[in-house]
């Protein structure tokens, strides 16, 4: 059962189940909390799973929200304060996904709770900055970071067939031809072509689940300056251990040698896979090495 907690501005969806250690799931972008089902039905048999719908999606609007109301910190207390309330506080695991690995990386970082493993699939520590993507163009426009920096732009244009949208985020990338490198908004979410394969999750349950728009969960992307700002009051080396697993054939998030010496010096305990022939979206491609991190902790 859906059960909510109230915080300031927002009540906050999650459902807790199970008995013993602690796994808590935090999901990315374009996602939500049933993203993790599958995992969550396997790990019910030996963990208390605890999965959220993080602020600005579907479950857990704002009403009345600015931009700065999904900066990383606020993301960030929405979990350390579930974490609380709900005493998840036996050998906790924070699962994340894409933006979820964001999320978890600053709230290690932060250490206002207890942490015993991290693990980040498709995802890292913290976004550049901004200028870092308005230099990059693409043969369909700007890189899809750039466009999401406005929100009400960008959910304008992927509201006009949230059906393509989510195909298109969702399609099954077997190589990075050159094509997938063109990493505009335009390109990567709504560019499906019919022959394409899409990923096993309900497209239409997507759609229906952000019929209301998009525009609070691309408003995450729209603070990534001011989260660089943020994150220096915590950012630190962190002892907690942490495992990094990337899909090889991500197009969103491509790991290379550069990423690799970032990530590895951010902590005294971390380890990197790249899963062959995988994608950005490992928790549904590759659920048994997902859930190999988790048991082998």
């Amino acid at each position: 059962m859906i059960q909510k907690l109230q915080l300031d501005n927002l009540k906050l969806s999650y459902t807790s189940e199970g008995e013993g250690s602690d796994v808590l799931l935090l999901h990315g972008f374009p996602s939500n909390m049933f993203f993790w089902n599958k995992i969550k039905k396997d790990l019910l048999n030996n963990y208390r799973v605890t999965v959220v719908e993080q602020r600005g999606y579907p479950l857990s609007l704002l009403e009345n929200s600015n931009i700065t109301d999904f900066n990383i910190e606020f993301l960030s207390k929405d979990i350390e304060y579930l974490i609380d309330e709900l005493n998840l506080n036996r050998d906790l695991i924070i699962v994340g996904h894409d933006w979820g690995s964001i999320v978890a990386w600053a709230i290690v970082s932060r250490e206002n709770v207890d942490i015993k493993k991290m693990i980040s699939i498709s995802g890292g520590t913290e976004f550049p900055p901004s200028d870092i993507y308005d230099k990059l163009k693409f043969k369909k426009g700007d890189h899809y970071i750039t466009s999401f920096q406005d929100p009400n732009f960008s959910n304008n244009t992927i509201t006009k067939n949230l059906d393509l949208f989510f195909r298109s985020a969702y399609r099954v990338t077997p190589n990075l031809d050159i094509e997938l490198l063109d990493l505009s908004l335009n390109n990567l979410f709504n560019s499906y072509n019919s022959p394409t394969k899409v990923h096993d999750i309900d497209i239409n349950d997507l759609a229906m689940h952000f019929k209301k728009g998009i525009v609070q969960p691309i408003s995450w992307y729209s603070n990534i300056d001011l989260n660089i700002s943020l994150a220096s009051k915590w950012r630190k080396k962190t002892n907690t251990r942490v495992s990094f697993l990337f899909g090889e054939n991500d197009a969103a998030v491509k790991l290379n040698n550069k990423m690799k010496e970032r990530l590895q010096s951010s902590g005294t305990d971390i380890t990197i896979e790249e899963i062959p022939n995988a994608d950005h979206w490992l928790p549904l491609t590759h659920k048994e090495r997902v859930l190999d991190e988790i048991y082998n902790f």
